[in-house]
């Protein structure tokens, strides 16, 4: 799901000149929107709830920890896993080492 969102934001978001030589430029743009949307998204879903239920501004900020600690915790993760994959086989790895 996630490769897939990935895929449509590249393609939206990064022009066709750019998308083959320039993969660096699709990445740091997709991560960055990655990072903002979901906050952005449970921040109003978190004010909407609020004006909801009259519980401002709770609701809110609940809502908003929960967007920043979802990306936090998928960007870090993806970047364990790509910096895993990059270093299978390294001196330095871990799998390497027998640890």
């Amino acid at each position: 799901m996630q490769s897939r969102l990935r895929r449509i934001v590249h393609r939206v978001f990064v022009p066709k000149q750019a998308r083959g030589d320039h993969k660096v430029r699709g990445e740091g743009l997709a991560n960055g929107l990655e990072l903002v949307v979901p906050t952005v998204l449970f921040t109003l879903f978190g004010l909407w709830l609020d004006n909801k239920f009259g519980t401002a501004p709770l609701l809110l900020l609940v809502c908003f920890l929960f967007g920043v600690t979802g990306t936090f915790f998928s960007q870090y993760y993806k970047y364990r896993a790509r910096s895993e994959a990059l270093d299978e086989g390294k001196p330095w790895s871990r799998s390497a080492s027998g640890r």
